[in-house]
C-alpha cells in the first residue's frame, strides 16, 4: 500500500542526517548544558503496545520523538529498527535519554528544544517517516519537588518544562491581575471556582511566605468551597496546578504549532502519533486530525446554498476512537488513566491517485 518515500533509507546515520541541528551537549548548539541527574528508578511509557501497533515502524525509517523524556517510547521505536531524532525541552531528561539510548549508537541523535519549533529544528533533515509526541508530564518531573510541579512536597513554584528559560509560575502569579489569573485558571484548568482561587493566590503572593508549592496548594484549597473540595476525586489543587503549568509553558500554543507542522514534516506514508492527558489537548488533536483526514466538511456559506467541495484528504485517520490504557496497564501504571492516543497516516502518491 505505501509507496516509496523520497528520503534515503539506507544505512546513513542519524548523526550524518542531523549534523546541522542544535544537538544537545555538542559544541555549536544552543549552549544548553545537561545537568547531572538522579535517574528515575523505573520509567514506564504509557500505551506502549498501542504506540508500537500504530507506529508500524519499518527498519531504516526516520522518526522524531518530540518528547523523548526518559526514552521509554524512543527505546521502543529504536528496537523496531527506526532511526531517531530525540527532541526534548528538558535538559535533565535529555541527559538521561542520552545514557539510556547509547547502545543504539549513531541511529539516534538528540536535540534540545521545544517541539513547537520542530519544523525549524529539523529543517536540514527533510520529511520524516514518523512523529511521536507524549504530552504528559513525566512521573520523574512530578516526583521532584525542586521542579515545582508537585503539591505533595514543598518546592519552588517554578513549573517550567525547560528550567533554563521562561517565566516561573510564581512570577506569573505575581504579574497577573486577579481577573487575568482567574481567566488562566478557568481556561486551562477548567476550574469552576476560578475567581475565589485567583483571589486566594493573590493573597498568598502578598503574604509573608514561605512561597513554595506546599503553601500554594494550601492556598488553593482554602480558596475553594469546603464541600466542593471534599467531593473531588483528586487533590483539590490539581486543576489550578495544571492551569499554571499550561500557562507557564504555553503548552496549547506549542501543540497548535506542532499540529500545524505535521503536513509539512511527514513523508508520504508517514505516521503522526500524539498522546494527550487532558481534554484541552485532546480536543485540539481530535479536531486537527479530523481536518487532515477530511472528516470536517466545509460549511455552506449561508442557508440554502450547498457547501463548497471538500479538498481531497491527504491523511488517513488511524484512530476513530482514541487508544486508551487497558485494565492491566492501569493496575501497573495508574498515571495512564487519562492518556489518549490518536494517530493519522499520510497517503502515498499512489493512494491519492486512487482516491482522486
Amino acid at each position: 500500500m505505501q509507496g516509496a518515500s523520497p528520503m534515503r533509507r539506507g544505512p546513513r546515520s542519524v548523526a550524518a542526517a542531523t549534523k546541522h541541528l542544535p544537538i544537545s551537549g555538542r559544541s555549536g548548539g544552543r549552549g544548553t548544558k545537561e545537568r547531572p541527574i538522579n535517574r528515575p528508578m523505573h520509567h514506564r511509557p504509557v500505551l506502549a503496545r498501542a504506540v508500537s501497533r500504530l507506529a508500524a515502524v519499518r527498519p531504516g525509517e526516520l522518526w522524531v520523538d518530540c518528547t523523548t523524556g526518559f526514552a521509554g517510547h524512543s527505546t521502543g521505536l529504536l528496537e523496531q529498527g527506526a532511526r531517531l531524532v530525540g527532541l526534548d525541552q528538558d535538559p535533565d531528561a535529555l541527559g538521561h535519554a542520552r545514557e539510556t539510548l547509547a547502545r543504539f549508537g549513531d541511529r539516534v541523535n538528540f536535540v534540545h528544544g521545544n517541539f513547537r519549533d520542530v519544523e525549524q529544528l529539523l529543517a536540514e533533515v527533510g520529511p520524516v517517516h514518523g512523529l511521536l509526541a507524549d504530552l504528559g508530564v513525566s512521573s520523574y518531573q512530578l516526583d521532584r519537588p525542586e521542579r515545582g510541579f508537585s503539591f505533595q512536597a514543598a518546592g519552588p513554584v517554578d513549573m517550567r518544562m525547560d528550567p533554563t528559560r521562561g517565566e516561573p509560575a510564581e512570577a506569573l502569579i505575581r504579574r497577573l491581575s486577579v481577573p487575568e489569573l482567574a481567566g488562566v485558571i478557568r481556561r486551562y484548568g477548567e476550574e469552576p471556582f476560578a475567581g475565589p482561587v485567583a483571589r486566594a493566590l493573590a493573597a498568598w503572593a502578598a503574604g509573608p511566605g514561605p512561597f513554595d508549592t506546599a503553601t500554594l496548594a494550601r492556598a488553593v484549597v482554602d480558596g475553594l468551597p469546603k464541600k466542593a473540595a471534599a467531593k473531588r476525586r483528586h487533590h483539590p489543587a490539581t486543576k489550578t496546578f495544571q492551569a499554571l503549568r499550561i500557562a507557564v509553558n504555553d503548552e496549547l500554543g506549542a501543540l497548535e504549532a506542532l499540529l500545524d507542522a505535521i503536513p509539512r514534516l511527514l513523508a508520504p506514508g508517514g505516521r503522526a502519533l500524539i498522546i494527550s492527558f487532558h481534554s484541552l489537548e485532546d480536543r485540539l488533536v481530535k479536531r486537527r486530525f479530523a481536518d487532515l483526514s477530511g472528516r470536517n466538511r466545509p460549511q455552506a456559506p449561508r442557508r440554502g446554498l450547498p457547501p463548497p467541495p471538500a479538498p481531497p484528504a491527504e491523511f488517513e485517520l488511524l484512530t476513530r476512537k482514541p487508544a486508551v490504557a487497558d485494565p492491566d496497564e492501569l493496575d501497573d501504571n495508574p498515571r495512564a488513566r487519562s492518556a489518549k492516543l490518536r494517530a493519522v497516516r499520510r497517503f502515498t502518491a499512489d493512494e491519492m491517485g486512487v482516491a482522486a
